[in-house]
């Protein structure tokens, strides 16, 4: 007996191939320095130790909603408003175990066998791996460093096909580190509009920004799915804390989708994610040093 096609079709991610090795050097006393992973090197907020702990000890520990603790979807809603300028109805966000498992829900509930997904090459490894597990087909596009290694619109134009289902944008970007100006974020999102498609937004790296301003998809189209989550700029990757806003005609299916494979997110972890504070003690410079700004919840 042997796993499942499905299963052998997906690659390894290397990263954590290389993770786990270190893993075992570090317990046989190595000293390692970790250039493998997107792990900050600076700790959770420490209102995100208070606010879990409390929420341990006053027995929080129960299901939520599935599409996540209505308190932290309306702190998320309020943070995309000041920080953005967007409305987003609480309605539309799904709070996740991360954002990979939001990336999973994502494409159960957009992709169609053999529907085709835009994507940048390079791109972050996990991406066409979930594309293809659910029967999709990556279509890459070439970034070039003349370029700025970002996506122009007539690149984008010349891969879409009729199986075309969306584009996926990825900014500030992995692995390349770029930031998408608003202007071309426009014309991109009027590529999809022009050709009936969804944009995929990874916006994982928000925050983590040291010249110019980033922009959300959601200032320009409501057409469009938004990941993001506490990982990067909260240093909570361990905690598992993300969320996927989603167009409403999708969200009915993402929260069955949600129910049966996730139930919900962590209902303590979603607690200290909504703060007080986490949106703001807990926002780090450059140099890891923490600064006050905007946080979820005053």
């Amino acid at each position: 007996m042997e796993p499942a096609k499905r299963c052998r079709n997906i690659t390894p991610f290397i990263v954590m191939e290389i993770l786990e090795k270190i893993h075992k050097m570090e317990a046989t006393g190595i000293d390692v320095i970790h250039m493998e992973i997107g792990e900050p090197d600076f700790n959770v907020p420490e209102c995100v130790n208070k606010v879990g702990i409390e929420a341990l000890l006053s027995n929080q520990t129960h299901y939520t909603h599935s599409l996540g603790d209505i308190r932290l979807r309306e702190a998320i809603s309020d943070y995309h408003q000041r920080i953005y300028g967007t409305v987003i109805d609480p309605g539309r966000i799904l709070v996740t175990s991360g954002t990979s498992p939001a990336m999973l829900l994502l494409f159960s509930a957009l992709v169609n066998p053999g529907d085709e997904i835009i994507i940048s090459d390079p791109h972050y490894a996990c991406y066409a791996n979930f594309i293809t597990y659910v029967q999709g087909v990556p279509v890459t596009v070439p970034v070039y460093e003349d370029q700025g290694f970002i996506f122009t619109p007539e690149a984008v134009q010349k891969r879409i096909t009729p199986k075309t289902k969306a584009i996926f944008i990825n900014s500030p970007a992995n692995p390349t580190g770029i930031v998408i100006p608003k202007a071309r974020m426009k014309e991109i999102a009027d590529v999809a509009k022009a050709n009936n498609l969804y944009i995929i937004s990874d916006e994982i790296y928000h925050g983590l920004v040291y010249e110019g301003k980033e922009h959300s998809i959601l200032e320009l189209t409501d057409e469009a799915f938004v990941l993001n989550g506490f990982s990067k700029l909260f240093a909570m990757t361990g905690l598992r804390l993300g969320y996927l806003i989603s167009p409403l005609e999708f969200v009915r299916a993402l929260q069955v989708l949600q129910q049966n494979f996730f139930i919900c997110a962590n209902s303590v972890v979603q607690l200290a994610g909504r703060g007080p504070g986490t949106f703001g003690q807990g926002n780090p410079d450059h140099a890891g040093n923490l600064q006050q700004s905007p946080c979820l919840h005053d």
